[in-house]
């Protein structure tokens, strides 16, 4: 396939942001749970899905940098031939 760098760079900025989000609401879910067991009480936020909105953006960058890496590692020219 000609284009596998550019397919593993698309596949990147979309899961590192969908696994980021997943992984924030995962742990804040977790916690609540842990919470329920000591007070008996299910607490969960809204503002926990809010911060996980925040954040996940932050994973483009992330998977632009790992695309990069991953390049380098792999001997692949990123720009010309």
């Amino acid at each position: 396939m000609k284009y596998r760098k550019y397919l593993a760079l698309l596949f990147l900025c979309i899961a590192m942001p969908l696994l980021l989000f997943l992984i924030i609401l995962i742990t804040s879910l977790i916690s609540s749970i842990l919470f329920y067991f000591n007070t008996n009480q299910f607490v969960i936020n809204t503002e926990d899905i809010y911060i996980a909105c925040k954040i996940a953006p932050l994973g483009i960058p992330t998977g632009i940098c790992l695309w990069y890496l991953e390049c380098r590692r792999l001997g692949i020219k990123m720009f010309g031939k």
